[in-house]
């Protein structure tokens, strides 16, 4: 019989040894099965260290092909140069010159003595198998379908890299031909749709291409290429057989070898832990059919994707369109193509090869390296502050300046946002690389946005410096700075027209801006007459809309404002055009006045605001981050951070359904402080 059949007993038979074996024989296989659809390779353990000319196997666990559980239950020591042993395995390879050894645990079945026979009528007792694992040494290098990918002939290829001005810097056409070739996967079945290839192919750059149109089509070629290795990888994992027959068994543990005269253990060239094939598939998000759609349908969207900034329209410049100008995915989300950068790191293919420390998949993702290019890149990448990508591409080939106040009136009142957007000239890019500006094909609200113009003031390229670089003096393009006084009176002013609220927590003010207490008593005393007594929360929309139509009644306030921010001495020096920071002793009252603000925020009733909430964490987050600028006791750290906070409690503030024309000023008033702390 074979090991998947086994025997029933019944009473009063008689038992043949071969009945006993076949039982033991069907319960090991089975056992054998089980161990094989939990995977194959090292479970836990077993890593090598090299002391001298001594390697340490660690203990630990293993399945082998056949599924058979090794376990090495002691350290074990092989003295180097290891003894090289006669098994020879199909999955270890010396070819191509490949030297050193590779350490293989293998199974063993060891039979103990059978002890003699002593009782009456005795025929001999039963052997006794013990199994166990043993350490080989084998000349050569683990291969196979999974490793083999670092052989990929797209990992070779170079991606394209852009100058300032957009222009590539290497060749399009040899990379386009590279991927194409490869999609084409002859004489194999092609990899995506064939007509998506020959929209690939039939794409070029060409000379009268302005620079926007240049840098997109390079974004999106480096990351067609980066979808293709995705694919590809995934496709040799898939490869996996799901039964890894073999002519002899064994788990490779790793590659012993010298560098120079020094022995290491390489453990990436090792029978890593394979999970079960679908495991895989259930990771990948693929069908039944086709396992791998979930990347080919990322690669085919990209490549049927492809459409370079349409001719510059012609009337007003409009707002940004969500999706116009991107790649939309299969899940309904849209990608922005991201521009390459001036250098690409020699490494940049790492990425993408088979992690012998990590999982054996990577599932189909909004981590996708394709759609989150700087990674590879290792830039600045998008929507830093979570606030959204705005597409460049209809701006190309537009007047500058009424692009430049469409971009300022967007972000300003539609995003709640300051706008940082500049017209520079092209012999000026070269200067704004030193402030890290990227060519960019989009950006984010929060971003420096630059706009490269032409003799005539139309737009010819479009860049960036991001967000989290922390600055906004591109090309010393900010406005005049105003001291910090005047930012703290407008949010006290703003505060004001939303209610008792926000005011009843100003004297908290009082230990850390002296003589403020006295002003701002007396403008409680004046606001409380304006509003008629005793403010209904209530009624809070109600009042809040009266309030709004008699902002006019409020001008009569200026000339107290004023006094206030005169009194605020230790702002004053501010006003000096070559100071470009913020005493510690102004930052701590202002992380006072800015925590008494939220707190005041997060007290209100109901707000109708979807987004308030998130505002006000934001705003608590940015001041955490306030107080640990604070502790650096370094004014310019602590200048940088107070524009960024200020700026969450902007949007916070007006959120909360504060008058727009006060959330204007207060914008006004946070870039003047930007310009003057940079």
């Amino acid at each position: 019989m074979s090991d998947n059949q086994y025997p029933v007993f019944e009473s009063g038979q008689t038992l043949t040894a071969a009945d006993l074996n076949m039982v033991r024989a069907f319960l090991h296989e089975r056992d054998r099965l089980v161990a094989r659809m939990a995977g194959f390779g090292i479970n836990c353990g077993l890593g090598g260290v090299v002391a001298g000319t001594t390697l340490t196997i660690k203990p630990g666990l293993a399945v082998d092909q056949l599924g058979e559980p090794l376990v090495l239950t002691a350290e074990q020591t092989i003295s180097l140069p290891p003894t090289a042993m006669t098994p020879s395995y199909d999955f270890i390879t010396t070819s191509g010159g490949v030297g050193g050894f590779s350490v293989v645990l293998e199974a063993t079945d060891t039979v103990v003595p059978t002890p003699d026979c002593g009782e009456a009528d005795c025929a001999g007792h039963a052997d006794l198998h013990t199994r166990a694992v043993t350490l080989r040494t084998v000349a050569g290098r683990v291969t196979g379908t999974r490793l083999d990918f670092a052989g990929e002939t797209l990992l070779g290829v170079e991606p394209i890299r852009l100058t300032l001005d957009s222009t590539p810097d290497n060749s399009y056409t040899t990379l386009r031909n590279a991927i194409a070739n490869r999609l084409t996967n002859s004489p194999n079945p092609p990899l995506v749709d064939p007509p998506l290839i020959a929209k690939l192919q039939a794409t070029s750059i060409a000379s009268g291409d302005t620079a926007g149109i240049k840098g997109y089509k390079a974004g999106w070629l480096n990351m067609v290429l980066f979808a293709t290795l995705d694919l590809l990888r995934a496709q040799a994992l898939m490869k996996l057989a799901c039964d890894r027959t073999t002519s002899r068994p064994g788990v490779v543990l790793g590659w012993v070898h010298q560098v120079g005269t020094a022995w290491v253990f390489d453990c990436a060239y090792r029978h890593a832990w394979e999970p079960p094939r679908g495991l895989s598939e259930a990771f990948f998000g693929g069908t039944c059919s086709d396992p791998l759609s979930a990347y080919r349908d990322e690669l085919e969207a990209l490549l049927a994707g492809f459409a370079p900034p349409d001719p510059a329209p012609s009337g007003p410049v409009g707002p940004p369109d969500p999706c116009k100008g991107k790649i939309k995915r299969p899940n309904g989300t849209c990608v922005s193509v991201y521009f390459p950068p001036l250098t690409i790191p020699d490494r940049w293919y790492k990425l993408f090869e088979l992690d012998e420390l990590g999982p054996r998949w990577r599932p189909p993702d909004e981590e996708m390296l394709w759609a989150n290019p700087w990674i590879i890149y290792e830039t600045a990448g998008w929507d830093f502050f979570e606030d959204g990508v705005i597409d460049a591409g209809d701006y190309v080939g537009r007047p500058g300046t009424e692009v430049k106040n469409m971009l300022d009136g967007y972000i300003s009142e539609t995003l709640h946002g300051v706008a940082d957007v500049k017209l520079v000239t092209a012999d000026k890019i070269e200067d704004l690389g030193k402030e890290g500006y990227l060519p960019a094909g989009g950006f984010s609200p929060s971003d420096s946005i630059v706009l490269t113009v032409d003799g005539s003031g139309q737009v010819v390229a479009t860049g960036r410096v991001p967000a989290v670089r922390n600055t906004r003096n591109v090309g010393n393009a900010l406005p005049a700075a105003v001291n910090a006084a005047t930012e703290a009176k407008n949010a006290a002013n703003e505060l004001r027209s939303i209610g008792q609220t926000v005011e009843q927590r100003f004297t908290t003010l009082n230990n850390k801006f002296n003589g403020l207490n006295e002003d701002f008593g007396e403008l409680r005393g004046d606001f409380d007459a304006y509003k008629g007594g005793t403010f209904d929360q209530g009624g809070f929309g109600a009042r809040l809309v009266t309030m709004e139509q008699q902002f006019g009644d409020f001008k009569s306030y200026g000339q107290r404002i004023s006094m206030v921010e005169g009194k605020v001495d230790v702002i004053q020096k501010f006003s000096a055009p070559e100071i470009r920071g913020i005493s510690p002793e102004f930052g701590r009252g202002l992380a006072e006045f800015t925590k008494t603000t939220v707190a005041a925020m997060r007290s209100l009733p109901a707000v109708d605001n979807a987004n308030f909430q998130r505002y006000t964490d934001a705003a608590e987050k940015s001041h955490t981050q306030f107080e640990a600028a604070l502790a650096t006791e370094d004014p310019q750290a602590i200048a940088s951070a107070a524009v960024a906070l200020l700026g969450t409690v902007r949007t916070m503030v007006k959120a909360s359904g504060a008058s727009p024309e006060l959330g204007k000023q207060l914008d006004e008033q946070l870039r003047n402080l930007g310009g003057m702390v940079q």
